[in-house]
């Protein structure tokens, strides 16, 4: 108990401490952007949730609704406290298919587009349902103990207590395992789920006994498989030899006691005598016998290249395309953002076609033109996303792009009767997909088919010798392959059935142009490439491949089947003869479960079983008003802080105060802010934010109240003649609002930003007038600014980009003649280094401000750790970084501190002015800075979000030597 209090008395300065961060960024608590604001909401109120969505996704959002009502009696197994009611919120114009639970506020967010490939056999939106609702269960069981106590003193982000000590590996297992226990053949059972495992193991049987940490957080130096993988063989391992209810009595302890640190660590070896690293050592070992036979399996095929760099970066090759200018496939690696390359089949270097960004959906090839699809932001919305058709003709390099404002997958050209036209998935508005058939001249729609409702499209294939579109299609009865035909005037056919429904996940599909489907299955137990005859009256399917780990992405033509195949060192281009059939394939419900060892089963039923069906809900419906929660509060603190204090690069202080905060932010993220009264240096203080981002234009307002008094201007001579401040001074007083639109214009391989502002603050400073010898009370002073950034996609491994641009206009006064006015501009340039990953970024800053009686600090840029409190008339500055990572140690203390990264920035600052010395003059001053940055990228306590600490070391002309620590987070 005596513990218990101490730990309770640190917990507001820890709370507020994450707090701050998060207020400096306007009270973000998990902000992931706005949707478009012309959406009409409804909710459908449940006893166990209320969901929120589009009033056009009715029938859809029902089904759901119908679907978590049959779920909910089960999706507790293993955990003892039911889980807590909150908000979900359907995203339904957002293609970047995910889902997520937070606590502050609240809600689970699902983006109900299905994705275009990586999806197995059972509808994405009950995939989703699935795996977010465990989510749910894990969250609810943390608030007891300590973590209850911290919520009720912190509100919603109390939870965030318990969260800390709960490893994010345990909370994406357990979803998994639950998502694979509610399937026939789930989430983890997909060869693809292993593959990473597989080969590493198969490379080096030391891989069965490597730390946590590095399962955790990876490397840069190869690729590790991660959380959801690692994670999942534990949890999966810890019930199989402990139990089901072993891991939800250990969450629970974990939020009694996140004093300890490491709470489940301590649960599991009290109640279980086991540690982690023995589960962890003995499941891996389990997996790598239960694997080692499988992985001594030749590959039946010829494999064409090499990884990046002689096997020292994990290299992706994918859909690789047999062309006249040789094979070219889509690349990326460690060391080198995504491309498209003319892949070199002797050893040496590939050629880049073009820089992209990572396709959409895979690409294919229609005499020397090059179609893909890739995912396009709209320039406002953050939730609502495109995916556009992209072309290169390789011959004449002409590049072209189609549906700007569309939503397109697999693009897939053909010609009938002399006509062209363009075949392509498209996501309908009920979380389907439509099968869409556009002129290939003027991009016009000619025809439409529609499916079920939730049946979604993953592949699509032309043959022009049987005149048949082939195309994966998944319902809920489970996936397969389905035709249509096209007609010369642009119709399709009616829709007809080439294999029947299964639990079997297909990918890749593609056709030779001779009545050849090629495709990737799993019938076998493993990702093989298969061909079916569309020729035969029996449509007999054969298997082509072998493989030891896996055969993915197939093309074929004349000379053979292209694909990519599974290794170590990442997906590699093989080729295999279009004639080296293996075995017929006879159709069953599942495929061969070779690569799984069992986990013990829940008992609960699959998603096959439980239909999403509209009428299956009887909750009420009613309209979702915006507006009526704008000023949803879900967290507070019993303290008061000045945060702009710990971000000031001059005081790095956090003045703590009794008080109370408030934080708000709408569900549906477009409102958020915060409220802080208290006693800080010894006065009252009040501070308010407010950011509504509703509308194209995002309006903040900021109001900060007393917590000293206002200031005071008297010029120098005035306070030489005897002019003293007054008695009685009011409080501080700072009113400030601003206008910004940030419009995202990215696409291809280049990050654009066009952002312009506008701000206009009060202040209550009192300025004596010489004239009238008083004093006059308040200013207002304004500032205008136009961003614009242009930043090439970099590689995992750069530190900043290696190509890119950015440029700002500011203008800024006040409504007050006795202020100059600023007039500055700003560039920046990022330029290759020496070596890979290095990155030179040079910066210049300029700036003019006219001459008054009162003049503004501000620059553009100036030298780090110097004294910069004079105001200029002129101003130039320039500075130099040279930025390169210095090692992966990819090493720690396991458990406590793992370092994956140290990179290190050299850097020289310079800047000459013409600063305001009185009486009309201006005295020259050159001012520079020389330094360095060391950072190291850690992840502390099991965490799976790095960190990085920076250290800052500067040494200026005109101050003394400055020493500077810096943190940020990844998530």
């Amino acid at each position: 108990m005596r513990n218990l209090i101490r730990t309770l008395r640190r917990l507001p300065c820890l709370l507020l401490i994450a707090l701050a961060g998060t207020q400096a960024a306007q009270a973000q608590f998990y902000y992931n952007g706005r949707g478009p604001m012309n959406l009409k909401w409804r909710q459908i109120k449940s006893p166990r949730y209320k969901l929120i969505y589009p009033d056009y996704y009715a029938p859809a959002a029902t089904a759901l609704a119908g679907f978590m009502d049959s779920i909910a009696p089960t999706i507790a197994h293993g955990f003892a406290r039911a889980p807590q009611r909150l908000p979900i919120v359907l995203h339904t114009e957002n293609l970047h298919s995910n889902g997520e639970v937070v606590w502050a506020p609240k809600r689970m967010e699902l983006m109900t587009t299905a994705p275009a490939g990586d999806i197995y056999a059972d509808p994405w939106l009950k995939q989703l349902a699935v795996h977010e609702s465990r989510h749910v269960v894990q969250l609810s069981a943390l608030r007891s103990g300590v973590t209850k106590v911290a919520s009720w003193l912190f509100g919603q982000a109390g939870t965030c207590v318990g969260m800390l000590v709960v490893p994010k590996w345990f909370l994406e297992g357990d979803a998994t395992l639950a998502e694979t226990q509610y399937s026939e053949f789930g989430r983890a059972y997909q060869p693809s789920f292993t593959v990473g495992m597989r080969a590493l193991f198969a490379a080096d049987s030391a891989y069965v006994g490597m730390k946590s940490d590095k399962w955790i957080a990876g490397s840069y130096r190869t690729y590790i498989p991660g959380i959801y993988e690692y994670g999942y063989q534990i949890v999966a391992a810890g019930e199989r030899y402990h139990g089901p209810e072993m891991w939800g009595r250990a969450v629970e302890y974990a939020g009694k006691w996140p004093i300890f640190i490491v709470p489940l660590r301590i649960y599991l070896k009290r109640h279980y005598d086991t540690h982690l690293s023995d589960l962890s050592r003995t499941a891996l070992g389990d997996l790598y016998r239960h694997w080692k036979p499988y992985s001594a399996v030749a590959d039946s095929y010829r494999t064409l290249t090499r990884p990046a760099r002689d096997g020292k970066a994990f290299t992706t090759y994918s859909d690789p395309l047999r062309t006249p200018w040789g094979i070219v496939a889509a690349k990326t690696d460690y060391d080198t953002p995504p491309r498209f390359v003319v892949v070199d089949t002797t050893g040496g270097s590939d050629r880049t076609l073009r820089w992209i960004a990572p396709p959409s959906s895979r690409p294919v090839l229609a005499g020397s033109t090059l179609w893909w699809t890739e995912f396009k932001p709209h320039p406002i919305w953050e939730y609502k996303t495109y995916s556009v058709v992209r072309s290169l003709d390789l011959a004449t390099g002409e590049r072209r792009i189609y549906g700007r404002r569309q939503a397109h997958y697999f693009v897939t050209p053909l010609t009938v009767g002399g006509r062209a036209f363009i075949a392509a998935v498209s996501p309908d508005s009920l979380g389907g997909s439509d099968l869409v058939l556009r002129d290939a001249e003027d991009f016009r729609e000619t025809d439409r088919l529609r499916f079920d409702p939730l049946t979604t499209l993953h592949g699509m294939a032309w043959d022009s010798t049987t005149r048949t579109l082939a195309f994966i299609a998944l319902s809920e009865a489970g996936m397969h392959l389905r035709r249509t035909s096209v007609a010369a005037d642009g119709t399709l056919a009616p829709v007809g059935d080439i294999t029947a429904p299964s639990m079997v996940t297909l990918s890749g599909l593609t056709a030779n142009g001779k009545g050849q489907l090629y495709f990737s299955s799993i019938q076998s137990g493993k990702d093989e490439i298969h061909t079916l005859d569309l020729t035969s009256p029996e449509l007999v399917e054969r298997r082509l491949t072998t493989s030891r780990f896996g055969a993915y992405g197939p093309s074929a033509d004349s000379a053979g089947v292209l694909f990519t195949t599974y290794t170590a060192d990442g997906y590699l281009v093989a080729t295999t003869g279009a004639a080296a059939t293996k075995d017929t394939v006879r159709w069953s419900r599942l495929p061969e479960n070779l690569l799984n060892i069992p986990a013990p089963a829940w008992h609960v039923p699959t998603m096959s079983a439980l239909p999403m069906d509209d009428t299956a809900t009887t909750h009420k419906v009613r309209r979702y008003n915006k507006a009526l929660r704008w000023f949803n509060v879900h967290s507070w603190a019993p303290i008061a802080a000045d945060v702009d204090d710990l971000l000031n690069t001059s005081e790095r202080t956090l003045n703590l105060g009794f008080g109370a905060s408030l934080f708000f932010q709408s569900v549906m993220g477009d409102s958020y802010g915060s409220a802080t009264y208290g006693r800080l240096h010894g006065d009252d203080w009040l501070q308010a934010s407010w950011t509504y981002a509703g509308l194209p234009v995002q309006i903040t307002a900021d109001v900060e109240y007393g917590g000293g008094k206002q200031g005071v201007y008297i010029p120098a001579g005035d306070r030489a003649a005897g002019a003293t401040a007054p008695a009685g001074l009011k409080n501080y007083l700072h009113v400030q609002g601003s206008l910004s639109v940030p419009l995202d214009l990215s696409g291809g391989s280049h990050f654009r930003l066009l952002q312009p502002s506008f701000s206009i603050t009060h202040y209550n400073s009192l300025m004596y007038d010489p004239g009238k010898a008083r004093f006059i009370q308040g200013y207002q002073k304004y500032q205008a600014s136009l961003w614009w950034s242009d930043n090439r996609r970099a590689s995992t491994r750069c530190i900043v980009p290696r190509l890119g641009y950015a440029v700002r206009a500011d203008v800024s006064g006040a409504f007050n003649d006795r202020f100059g006015t600023v007039y500055s501009l700003y560039a920046r340039g990022y330029l290759p280094g020496l070596m890979r990953n290095h990155s030179i970024t040079l910066r210049a800053g300029g700036m003019y401000q006219s001459e008054a009686e009162l003049g503004f600090t501000q620059k553009p840029l100036f030298p780090r750790g110097a004294y910069n409190g004079w105001a200029a008339k002129y101003y130039g500055a320039a500075a130099f970084d040279y930025t390169f990572p210095l090692c992966y140690p990819n090493g720690g203390i396991n458990g406590l501190i793992y370092f994956k990264r140290i990179w290190l920035n050299l850097f020289g600052d310079y800047s000459r002015g013409a600063y305001f010395a009185g009486g009309g003059s201006t005295r020259p001053l050159d001012v520079w800075s020389y330094g360095g940055d060391i950072a190291f990228e850690v992840n502390a306590v099991g965490s799976a979000t790095p960190a990085t600490v920076k250290f800052t070391l500067a040494a200026p002309s005109n101050d003394a030597f400055y020493f500077g620590v810096g943190l940020s987070m990844s998530f």
